[in-house]
């Protein structure tokens, strides 16, 4: 497996260095520290000057060896040993870079830190982790830091909802190896049924007070059959998991995204993990999606798993 990590060396790239520090990966996978230095256009309009372009070259020559030291230490502090490893530095746009590093290095995992934006601002301005998240090619990982301590397992919470986007999540979870007493919740949502719906059929169809009423046990026998349908999905995820420990199902009505959320913090989780659907362009602009709103809102770090065109044998 083909990991990268993006390092800007904020406390929140830093803190994706230490979350995953407690992850086996499989054997012979490849780690990449990429830093991106953006460039100073300008610094660049200023070339014309006597002298000036030989000093910038040298500055950039003494950036690129200290950030290439520094990404060392950050490998040397936070890698397992016998994860191999190399170290990048490109100048540019970060969020552009990056995503050309995942496609020309074929990367299986790439890895984000957050620097926590919140609100309006984050949605009109944007971040390279919303970049990547959206048009990696590979699963993105958007690591936020995390109070877990080295003495205890991890708490994660593995959204299912029986698509193949999922099954695919579960596929790349069981080639991972977590703590020794860490946890999985295996998660699904029964989106509600809109009863004001029966009301309109009840009016519209002119039907009386015993009618309204058969029409709602109708409902009601409905949602419970999705509801033994849904625990079913459960098991069989449960079932196609490697990983056997600690596994808890747990069913909650309402609307994905925000169910999600909310059981990360009820269960205090310290990652989820989920498929996507993977919508692009307009419709993605105006309607976002469940992954994309989970890892703008999470409390914790979020593990997009997303199909690819290749998919590499990967030996465990």
């Amino acid at each position: 497996m083909k990991i990268l990590w993006s390092v800007d060396f904020s406390r929140d790239s830093k803190a994706a260095l230490r979350f995953l520090s407690g992850i086996d990966f499989p054997k012979e996978s490849e780690g990449r520290l990429l830093h991106v230095i953006s460039k100073n256009e300008e610094l660049k309009k200023m070339g014309h000057v006597s002298d000036f372009t030989t000093q910038l070259s040298q500055l950039q020559k003494h950036t690129i060896e200290r950030v290439h030291r520094n990404l060392q230490k950050l490998a040397d502090q936070f890698l397992p040993s016998k994860l191999s490893h190399s170290i990048l530095v490109r100048e540019g746009n970060p969020g552009k870079e990056i995503l050309s590093v995942l496609n020309k290095e074929q990367v299986d995992l790439a890895v984000v830190g957050t620097r926590g934006v919140s609100g309006i601002k984050r949605f009109l301005l944007g971040s390279v982790s919303d970049w990547v998240l959206q048009e990696a090619p590979c699963p993105v990982l958007v690591a936020r830091g995390s109070g877990r301590r080295e003495n205890r397992g991890m708490r994660i919470v593995m959204a299912t909802d029986g698509s193949s986007e999922s099954e695919i999540a579960v596929e790349f979870m069981n080639q991972l190896s977590f703590p020794p007493n860490s946890e999985i919740v295996l998660f699904h949502v029964i989106e509600p049924i809109d009863y004001t719906v029966v009301q309109d059929d009840y009016r519209t169809l002119g039907l009386g007070p015993s009618g309204l009423q058969e029409l709602q046990e109708w409902v009601k026998e409905i949602h419970g059959r999705r509801e033994q349908a849904q625990a079913s999905l459960l098991q069989k995820t449960r079932k196609s998991l490697t990983w056997r420990k600690g596994k808890v199902e747990h069913i909650a009505v309402g609307y994905a995204a925000e169910e999600i959320v909310k059981a990360a913090y009820r269960f205090r989780a310290d990652l989820i993990i989920m498929g996507s659907r993977g919508l692009t362009g307009v419709k993605r602009t105006l309607l976002g999606s469940v992954s994309s709103r989970v890892a703008h809102h999470a409390p914790c770090s979020v593990l997009v798993v997303r199909k690819t065109e290749k998919r590499r044998k990967i030996q465990i």
